[in-house]
C-alpha cells in the first residue's frame, strides 16, 4: 500500500482539529476539579491523543468504506473509489485505527464511552450514505436531518472525553446538569458542528443560499453564548490579558473567517467554494478550541495554547494532502 492514498483515506489533514478538542478537553476538565470528584492529571492527554488519533482517523476511513459505491456514482476521487486501495484494505486501516483508539481509550479511563462514541460514527455513515436507486443517490430527508444531528453529537462527545477520563463516564450527566459551563462548553460544540455539517450538505450539488445566510447568523451565538457566561461571572477579569483579550480575538478571527468564506460560497454557491467553508469550518475547531480553553483555563494557558498551534498544523497538512 502506499502512503498517500491512506492519508488520504483517513483524512490526515483533519486531524489537528480533532486533537484540539483534546486540548479544549482538558481545560475543561482542570477547571472542574474543584467540584471535589477527581484529581487533574495532565499527563492523560499522552493516552487521549492517541485514542483521538484512532477513533478521529478511522471514522474518516469507514466513512469511504461505507460510502464506496455512492463515491463512486458520484465520481469523487477518494482512494477507495479510484481503486488507489482496495475495500479489503480500506476495512483493515479502518479496524486498526478504531483499535487503537479502543485501546487507549481504556487506558485513559473512558473506554464505554469511546465505543459508545464508534457505535455513533457507524449510525452517522449509515445515515449519510442515502439510498442508491439505479444511478442515483437519494437521501430522505429525515435520514439527512438525523445525520445532522448525530454527527454533531460525535464530536461533543468527543470534546468531553478528557473530562470522562477523569471524571467517569458515569458521572457526565450529573455534571452536565449541575455544571452549567460544562452543559455550555458541549452545547457550542454540538451547534458549530451542526452548522458546519448543514454546509456540507451542499458540497456535492451546489446551492442552499438560504441555509449558508441562515448558518452565518447562527455562528455568532454559537461562538460566543460560552464565552459572554464565563464573563459574566466573578472572577472573569483576573487576567484581563490571556483570560479576555486574546481569546475573544482568537474567536473573533475566527468568525470573521468563517463569515468571509460564506459569503464568497453565498454569491456563488459551487461546490468549491462549498468545499472551501465546510475545510475552514473544520480547521476552525482549533480557534474555537483555543478561545474556550484560554477563558476557561487563563491560569494554565497552554492548553489553549496548543489548540492555537492546531490551526496552522491543520492549514499545512491541508494543502500537503488534499482533503477529499
Amino acid at each position: 500500500m502506499k502512503l498517500t492514498p491512506i492519508l488520504k483515506l483517513v483524512r490526515l489533514s483533519a486531524l489537528p482539529s480533532a486533537w484540539a478538542d483534546q486540548f479544549g478537553g482538558m481545560a475543561l476538565a482542570s477547571v472542574l476539579v474543584g467540584a471535589g470528584y477527581w484529581r487533574f492529571e495532565p499527563w492523560k492527554i499522552a493516552l487521549l491523543l492517541p485514542m483521538s488519533f484512532g477513533i478521529y482517523l478511522g471514522g474518516m476511513a469507514l466513512n469511504d468504506v461505507l460510502h464506496v459505491r455512492k463515491d463512486r456514482l458520484l465520481h469523487k476521487p477518494r482512494p477507495l473509489a479510484t481503486g488507489d486501495l482496495t475495500l479489503t484494505q480500506g476495512w483493515l486501516i479502518t479496524l486498526l485505527l478504531f483499535t487503537l483508539g479502543i485501546v487507549c481509550g481504556f487506558a485513559a479511563g473512558c473506554g464505554g464511552a469511546v465505543l459508545a462514541l464508534i457505535a455513533l460514527i457507524f449510525l452517522y455513515n449509515h445515515l449519510a450514505a442515502g439510498r442508491i436507486r439505479g444511478v442515483d443517490v437519494v437521501h430522505p430527508k429525515a435520514w439527512t436531518i438525523a445525520s445532522v444531528a448525530v454527527i454533531a453529537g460525535c464530536r461533543a462527545i468527543h470534546v468531553l472525553l478528557p473530562l470522562m477520563a477523569h471524571a467517569g463516564p458515569a458521572k457526565l450527566p450529573a455534571l452536565l446538569s449541575v455544571h452549567t459551563v460544562a452543559a455550555l462548553f458541549a452545547a457550542s460544540v454540538f451547534a458549530y458542528f451542526c452548522l458546519v455539517t448543514i454546509v456540507s450538505l451542499f458540497e456535492d450539488s451546489g446551492g442552499g443560499r438560504l441555509a449558508l445566510r441562515i448558518v452565518s447568523i447562527l455562528l455568532l451565538p454559537t461562538a460566543m453564548l460560552l464565552p459572554v457566561w464565563l464573563l459574566l461571572r466573578p472572577g472573569s477579569a483576573d487576567s484581563p490579558v490571556l483570560g479576555i483579550f486574546v481569546p475573544l480575538l482568537v474567536l473573533a478571527s475566527l468568525l470573521l473567517m468563517l463569515w468571509r468564506k460564506l459569503d464568497a460560497a453565498r454569491r456563488e454557491p459551487i461546490p468549491p467554494k462549498l468545499g472551501a467553508c465546510v475545510g475552514a469550518g473544520i480547521r476552525g475547531e482549533a480557534l474555537l478550541m483555543c478561545g474556550f480553553a484560554l477563558m476557561l483555563a487563563h491560569a494554565q494557558p497552554w492548553w489553549g495554547l496548543l489548540a492555537l498551534g492546531c490551526y496552522p498544523a491543520g492549514s499545512i497538512l491541508s494543502r500537503w494532502i488534499s482533503p477529499t
